[in-house]
């Protein structure tokens, strides 16, 4: 092992961003992940102090340590006492956590995340809403569907229903190449605080399995997901189509 960092990440650091909705610990975990991840910090390195970590990412140290041992607990990071923390090989290269969004998860993987959008509509919550979005029945909203990329691979596909009334225009954003929840954070400043999954297995429809190029009647993994605002009002409810062949799915969480 390295005694020392072998390199100057000053130009690779992504600072905390203290407007991003995300918690600062969890962006310089995500931050890191993905500097192991596209080599930048190498398997056998010695990871920066602490103290140099803290002026890199422009945080407190106990947001750093923070983020260190969620690291550490999956196993990207070994530390070694007064020595210091060393970089470990990726284990977890197909692994898709759920607590983060879908172009999160592949930035963090190395891969290219974009969408192609299959169907885009405007309409108002009725009796039909899914059930996490009956409370805002008669509220306008936005009806996506996208089929999601990993570079050029298909992934997975998500219909998603929007409740627009605290983000009017929110259709006419370009979510080919636009995350959904940036969006909702960078433009309306809107704080998803909670979201619930819920997960069941289904058999690929001859058109799921057209789109997602693979045989049809094969396992997908069905996520139902419901994001909520900091006021607990319900603003997305989501069903997402994961092909099962090339992702383990993980939920953390942080207490």
């Amino acid at each position: 092992m390295s005694s020392q960092p072998s390199h100057t990440l000053n130009p690779d650091i992504h600072p905390a961003d203290p407007h991003n909705p995300l918690p600062l610990y969890y962006q310089v975990y995500t931050d890191l992940k993905r500097l192991i991840r596209t080599g930048v910090l190498r398997p056998g390195e010695l990871l920066p102090s602490e103290l140099t970590l803290c002026d890199l990412y422009k945080v407190g140290r106990q947001t750093v340590r923070s983020a260190i041992l969620r690291l550490v607990d999956e196993g990207w990071l070994e530390r070694h006492r007064g020595v210091g923390t060393y970089v470990l090989a990726p284990r977890h290269a197909q692994r898709f956590f759920l607590d983060r969004s879908f172009s999160q998860q592949m930035e963090e993987m190395g891969r290219r995340p974009h969408s192609i959008v299959l169907k885009q509509s405007l309409g108002i919550l009725d009796e039909k809403a899914p059930e996490p979005l009956q409370p805002k029945r008669g509220s306008p909203c936005l009806y996506l569907t996208r089929l999601r990329f990993g570079d050029e691979e298909p992934l997975g596909i998500q219909h998603a229903t929007i409740v627009t009334e605290h983000c009017p225009g929110l259709e006419a954003y370009e979510f080919n190449t636009q995350s959904l929840y940036a969006v909702l954070s960078q433009h309306y400043h809107l704080i998803i605080a909670r979201i619930t999954h819920t997960f069941s297995a289904v058999s690929a429809s001859p058109s799921q399995a057209e789109l997602l190029q693979i045989v049809s009647g094969v396992p997908l993994l069905l996520v139902k997901t419901t994001a909520f605002l900091e006021n607990g009002e319900p603003i997305e409810y989501t069903l997402s189509y994961y092909r099962s062949d090339r992702f383990e799915f993980t939920v953390v969480h942080t207490l």
